[in-house]
């Protein structure tokens, strides 16, 4: 007997996705450099104001000033090493929301000098070059 599928949600989000602005790819990657290096200024330049991170553990940053405060705290003692992208691409929804979604790795220096290797998927939308929000989870160590 064959039964049918019955879905929970109907995937109301967007029902056809493009690629989207390669530009954004270019941001995202800035992104990434500013934070590594340290520098908390530039990393506010691509955020807009009312900027929203949702974290991995299920906490949410509202506005500028809490996503750097949040970014200075976390990467002011770590530094990121062998850093790899190994998926990144931008889409577009019929809804004209551009995101760039990023798979990455790198390992990461504390302050005691030990080195971990860390897993990241990281999605990013963005309006008129700046990033409005953030969302993506973490692949801890074993």
């Amino acid at each position: 007997t064959t039964k049918s599928l019955h879905w929970f949600d109907d995937g109301h989000y967007t029902d056809n996705v493009k690629i989207g602005d390669q530009k954004n790819v270019l941001l995202a990657e800035q992104l990434h450099q500013a934070m590594f290096a340290k520098d908390f200024k530039t990393v506010g330049d691509f955020l807009v104001d009312t900027v929203v991170f949702d974290l991995e553990d299920g906490s949410r940053l509202k506005g500028k000033a809490a996503v750097i405060d949040f970014v200075e705290k976390n990467f002011s003692q770590i530094n990121i090493k062998n850093f790899k992208i190994t998926s990144i691409f931008p889409t577009v929804g019929d809804n004209g929301h551009q995101w760039v979604s990023i798979w990455d790795e790198a390992d990461v220096e504390t302050p005691d000098g030990k080195t971990t290797k860390f897993q990241w998927m990281d999605a990013f939308r963005f309006e008129n070059g700046k990033i409005v929000y953030f969302t993506g989870f973490v692949k801890s160590p074993k």
